[in-house]
């Protein structure tokens, strides 16, 4: 009789599995990409979020938060041996800076331009203001559009361009409240990186970097949390739209982990090394996937994110390469400040709705008491885990 040993995984066996199990469930995933608020029936801001007990007892939900933890804390171990053997891949921010940021202003004036000049010639269909669900009567809009597209072909007339989205998403802001903005804090980070990119040097471009790089990050990372929040704003569109792409899961299980990819990816990219620019290759592949699932609306509102992920894939992350080996920067702490990350949003998403739409009995409930305690794990991101070289890269700016 034959009595096979068993053996513990190594390292890259269990990073290898790892990706095989990312993979699939990122192809069961792809179509709940689209933005939810643009397609949905059912989208409703001031009804109240998914109470915070019914999200963190969910078993489905803890085993998620468990694989996700696994996964984060791989990916960084990965990453810090790439930067190690690479370290071309993985440049100082000062190294080549201003060269990058001139190529990124440049991509990122020819999306702006494209995108504006898109939604100005959309507007007969449905005009909107910056997304396909901020809808607007006002005539002088597709007139700022049009000249935000006609400011971008000239550095001299990129501030211009850069107050007109400021403009907009103000408007949008005064239409349909601070709250829903929060979904698009990335248009002010890409007013902002124009802004910057034709200073004079009067600002380093590692700051415009980071301000697009943060706001965008933070705009993902909200969206996926919606998905635990408010997962029925999803299964309507699974349920309509795309009952085909679950193949054969449960919806829940879809949204949840769908939101979980998300959010895995957007923290990546605001704090990983060289997996900044592989999350940034992974987001764009499902943007792009998506498109073919729910039509040509959502390659029209997605295009300047799409831009925005282009910049971040074809350049290190400066936040990233600011931390050094002998900083708390490994696996344990990654997947520490993953945790904190993932608690503290939900906590925060409850925080910030019960301040938009205050509701007495909302207010004074023990699942407002829970969610303000449950930003305190925030500190860890700002001052232990991703906080250290984040901290160290700002000094440098």
């Amino acid at each position: 009789m034959c009595i096979m040993k068993s053996r513990s995984a190594s390292p890259r066996e269990r990073v290898a599995v790892a990706c095989v199990a990312a993979t699939a469930l990122l192809l069961n995933c792809t179509g709940a990409y689209a933005h939810v608020k643009w397609f949905s029936k059912v989208v409703n801001c001031t009804s109240t979020p998914l109470n915070i007990g019914s999200i963190l007892a969910s078993p489905m939900f803890v085993a998620l938060f468990i694989a996700a933890l696994a996964v984060m804390a791989g990916v960084c171990r990965v990453d810090k041996l790439a930067a190690e053997r690479y370290p071309y891949l993985h440049r100082s921010p000062s190294v080549l800076e201003h060269r990058r940021a001139d190529r990124a202003a440049l991509l990122l004036r020819v999306g702006v331009g494209i995108y504006f000049l898109s939604v100005f010639l959309y507007r007969d269909e449905r005009p909107f203001i910056l997304t396909p669900e901020l809808w607007t009567k006002a005539t002088w809009v597709p007139l700022v559009q049009l000249a935000i597209a006609a400011a971008v072909l000239s550095r001299h007339t990129v501030p211009l361009a850069a107050a007109g989205i400021l403009l907009l998403y103000g408007n949008a802001v005064a239409l349909y409240g601070w709250f829903h903005m929060l979904d698009y804090l990335y248009f002010i980070g890409v007013a902002s990186f124009l802004a910057i990119s034709v200073s004079e040097g009067q600002v380093r471009p590692s700051l415009g970097f980071t301000l697009l790089r943060v706001l965008t990050g933070f705009s993902l990372m909200w969206v996926s949390v919606e998905k635990w929040v408010y997962p029925s704003w999803t299964y309507d569109i699974l349920a309509r739209d795309l009952a085909n792409i679950t193949m054969g899961l449960d919806p829940r299980f879809v949204v949840m982990a769908a939101g979980f990819v998300e959010f895995s990816l957007a923290f990546l990219i605001v704090f990983g090394r060289l997996s900044a620019r592989v999350a940034a290759v992974a987001l764009l592949a499902l943007l792009i996937g998506a498109i073919p699932l729910v039509g040509m609306l959502d390659a029209v509102g997605h295009a300047p994110l799409i831009v925005v992920l282009l910049v971040f894939a074809a350049g290190p992350n400066p936040l990233g390469a600011a931390g050094p080996n002998h900083l708390p920067w490994n696996g344990r702490a990654h997947a520490i400040s993953f945790a904190a990350g993932v608690v503290g949003l939900i906590g925060l998403y409850h925080v910030t709705h019960a301040l938009a739409y205050p509701r007495l009995d909302n207010v004074l409930s023990l699942n407002m008491l829970v969610a303000a305690a449950m930003l305190i794990p925030l500190r860890w991101v700002t001052t232990v885990g991703c906080g250290v070289p984040a901290r160290r890269y700002a000094a440098q700016i």
